[in-house]
């Protein structure tokens, strides 16, 4: 008589909404190898709405779970209980910061085996928002057994610093078979092509959402500085929407520079705009870590980004790209570097992109989070899977 077989182990991934952003994308990528490992994958967003990539999730083999928070609630924390005790999850891997504590609190009440939050962004609070958050963090750890990870260098040194919380390193990852440089010249002139961008022009990209703190208005005020400034074209590649997105369309208007910049919107072909742009540019005022950075470097775009949380982590000032103080006047000279000195962008395109290639495997990072599911996973065993149409 054979022995029964055992369920297979199942985890829990908690997100606010399931949209195309950093960890949605990066947990589809790894659906594969984690799947190999003989785990059943579930997501469960807590946002008002599910999220326009959950078909893609459920495609990739996810069970898609909807069950909107609702603060201060014990009707709602009771059913999370009772959710969690139905489907026996071995691990609870939480993405959320402002209710992580509540999600691990419950999940160590429902006797889930595991706990992982990940900390997503550097969140520099001060005052009693620090030493709640303090209090909250080591509770989890010391009392509940949860383990925290940080997507970044950066995120680790200010969990470390500001909430004396010890992580495990696990940084971002991204489609290593995909983002790559250009295959040949042919590639990037059909690039430029789709773009309608000349041959001749020096193109300055950046991609992501538009927000205050993505402070996309640098690159514009910069645009205006630089154009008597050079000899060349310049075409500002502007890839993303948001909350500040028509600001920035009005600027572009009011600092005379409407005609040299093209406003994409929101692709899934980020690569395509990539290939077809000579300098990535990123004057964010923080970041966790920039999956959109990752991106770029990889396809050995050269990039000028500010001295801050996040983005010293990827570009190392001189040797990755230019990595430079918070103003838009460092920032316009950095460019005009760039813009002026194609072998140097060449340099750094090519040093930036085996930077990534050295310290954010897909594989070293996914080893990392295997093991702290309980399982492991050899190289030979790494899948890779790439859905983002061409």
């Amino acid at each position: 008589m054979l022995p029964p077989t055992l369920p297979a182990p199942k985890i829990l991934h908690i997100l606010h909404s399931l949209c195309f952003s950093g960890a949605e994308v990066m947990l589809r990528l790894a659906a594969p190898t984690i799947q190999a490992q003989g785990f059943e994958q579930h997501m469960l967003a807590d946002g008002a709405v599910v999220g326009d990539y959950a078909p893609t999730l459920r495609d990739a083999g996810f069970i898609v779970h909807h069950r909107p928070y609702n603060n201060w609630s014990i009707v709602h924390l009771w059913r999370l209980y009772c959710f969690l005790r139905q489907h026996q999850f071995s691990v609870v891997h939480n993405h959320t910061e402002q209710n992580f504590f509540w999600y691990l609190l419950v999940a160590r009440l429902a006797r889930v085996p595991r706990l992982v939050s990940t900390i997503h962004n550097n969140f520099v609070f001060r005052g009693q928002v620090r030493w709640r958050r303090s209090t909250y963090r080591w509770i989890a750890r010391r009392l509940f057994g949860a383990t925290f990870t940080a997507i970044g260098p950066s995120v680790a040194q200010v969990e470390a610093h500001t909430y004396y919380n010890p992580t495990v390193l696990v940084p971002n990852w991204l489609d290593e078979q995909r983002f790559i440089p250009a295959h040949n010249a042919a590639e990037r002139a059909e690039a430029r092509q789709h773009f309608a961008i000349p041959t001749d022009a020096v193109v300055i990209i950046s991609v992501g959402g538009c927000s205050a703190i993505k402070n996309h208005k640098v690159v514009l005020e910069a645009l205006k500085a630089l154009r008597p400034r050079v000899a060349q074209q310049l075409i500002y590649l502007h890839v993303g929407e948001g909350i500040t997105h028509a600001a920035e369309q009005q600027q572009a208007h009011q600092l005379g520079v409407s005609d040299a910049v093209k406003f994409v919107g929101q692709t899934h072909n980020v690569r395509q705009a990539l290939l077809a742009a000579d300098i990535y540019a990123m004057p964010s005022l923080f970041e966790g870590l920039s999956i959109s950075l990752l991106e770029a470097l990889s396809c050995g775009i050269p990039a000028v980004v500010f001295d801050v949380y996040g983005q010293r982590d990827l570009v190392i000032e001189g040797q990755t790209g230019r990595c430079v103080p918070t103003t838009t006047e460092a920032f316009t000279d950095a460019l005009q570097e760039l813009i002026e000195q194609p072998i140097l962008r060449q340099r750094y395109g090519k040093a930036g992109r085996a930077f990534v290639q050295q310290h954010y495997s897909m594989h070293d990072s996914l080893s990392k989070l295997l093991r702290l599911y309980g399982s492991s996973v050899k190289k030979d065993a790494l899948l890779i899977q790439s859905t983002i149409q061409n």
